[in-house]
């Protein structure tokens, strides 16, 4: 089980270095097009992505945020991942922070962020989330920098498609460097959110690197100071372990850029 904990904390992870890493696979790369991994929701939204019997349905909120020791902390991704087991497909779609909640008035996702007394996210937050996105959340995933650092370094890095030019001992970035990097597309939501979708896309096959038995050591100091889970991680692990091996082509991701009519 252990090990099993391991493999889903890490690849829910991979969520949250969407929000941080961008820059590495974007439009100065010579990545493969986002349109080859990106397809956009059709008409209608989920609608046709989602079976009206949702009991066996799991909808697991991802958040990126930057430091859980401030009581405001800045928001910095936010995905969706949607299984259905047994069956071991992925549907993974990311959404801006500022997304436009209001046409013209200026109320968005982010606008909505909070903590609650207790140390979650706030549940004005969550309902914004469901009505924008017509999905119903059953748990709520949250890490921050440290936690992003730490799981990128624990993959052995990112790897990078073409040469950039810059002055690294091999074609992987640290979770560092891929940090500093990530204020390059900061200021740009949407643009950002589209790109986020090649980072998850480089990071997978690392998690498929990892072997049998990883050392759980790093994954287990993240909780709770700098990741949460809003259940046992336990709970967790038994829900996303059909989902191992992983299987790439199984994997989905998509991207949101207005609310869902």
């Amino acid at each position: 089980m252990k090990s099993r904990s391991a493999i889903i904390l890490i690849f829910v992870s991979l969520c949250f270095c969407i929000g941080l890493g961008t820059v590495l696979l974007g439009e100065q790369t010579t990545a493969s097009p986002l349109s080859s991994i990106i397809r956009f929701f059709p008409e209608g939204g989920l609608a046709p992505l989602l079976n009206p019997e949702r009991s066996s349905k799991t909808t697991v909120l991802i958040l990126g945020i930057d430091r859980f020791d401030r009581p405001d902390p800045e928001l910095v991704a936010i995905w969706l991942l949607t299984v259905q087991p047994p069956e071991k497909n992925v549907l993974l779609y990311g959404v801006p922070t500022n997304l436009d909640l209001v046409e013209g008035a200026n109320v968005t996702l982010e606008s909505f962020f909070a903590w609650t007394p207790d140390e979650v996210v706030a549940p004005p937050f969550l309902e914004a989330i469901e009505r924008a996105l017509r999905v119903e959340v059953d748990i709520v995933v949250v890490m921050d920098e440290y936690a992003f650092t730490s799981m990128v370094d624990y993959l052995g890095g990112l790897p990078l498609e073409g040469d950039l030019g810059l002055p690294l001992d091999d074609h992987h970035l640290t979770g560092q460097q891929v940090l500093a990097l990530h204020t390059v597309f900061a200021s740009d939501p949407d643009s950002l959110v589209s790109l986020q979708a090649n980072i998850i896309q480089g990071l997978i096959p690392q998690v498929q690197k990892l072997g049998a038995n990883p050392d759980l050591d790093l994954l287990l100091a993240l909780l709770p100071d700098h990741a949460n889970v809003s259940i046992h991680e336990a709970q967790l692990a038994v829900l996303l372990s059909h989902l191992l091996p992983l299987d790439p082509e199984l994997i989905e991701i998509q991207v949101i850029l207005s609310p869902i009519p």
